[in-house]
């Protein structure tokens, strides 16, 4: 199957680069990916629940980035715009798509800029609940088992 045209574009403008796919590479980042979403049943703080479930997505992200050979560039905003684009190939629909975008910037803030609000119970579960429509979706657009 053949990549989605927006990627050479990308690939052009630097936000991604060219990378090598292999099978056992993809399949150990949706692994990862079932480990974390997994992890996030247990019983946590709410902030450690939201940044499980958003490195699971993460590492759906990069199965899907690798499954179209490339990776994210070294450019600022190069999550973003990873995140933005797995999410179309992955079909969410706009919503959820704007969810996903909303959690990215929520993960910034507290990791880099501003730790106070704190991550709310609703946004951990909002974050499980993406990485869990994103994994099957995944495996169906990679074939990865």
């Amino acid at each position: 199957m053949p990549r989605p045209v927006e990627y050479d574009g990308l690939l052009k403008i630097g936000s991604f680069k060219p990378a090598a796919s292999s099978p056992a590479s993809l399949a150990q980042f949706l692994r990862t990916a079932d480990d974390m979403l997994a992890a996030t049943q247990s019983v946590m703080p709410e902030s450690a629940r939201f940044l499980l479930a958003y490195e699971g997505m993460f590492n759906v992200v990069m199965a899907v980035l690798e499954f179209h050979e490339v990776r994210p560039g070294d450019a600022g905003g190069h999550r973003a715009t990873a995140i933005q684009r797995v999410a179309a190939d992955l079909k969410l629909d706009a919503s959820r798509q704007s969810v996903l975008a909303r959690l990215h910037d929520v993960r910034n803030r507290v990791t880099y800029r501003q730790p106070l609000p704190p991550i709310t119970k609703a946004d951990a579960e909002s974050m499980q609940a993406v990485l869990a429509e994103m994994l099957p979706a995944a495996r169906t657009l990679t074939g990865a088992a």
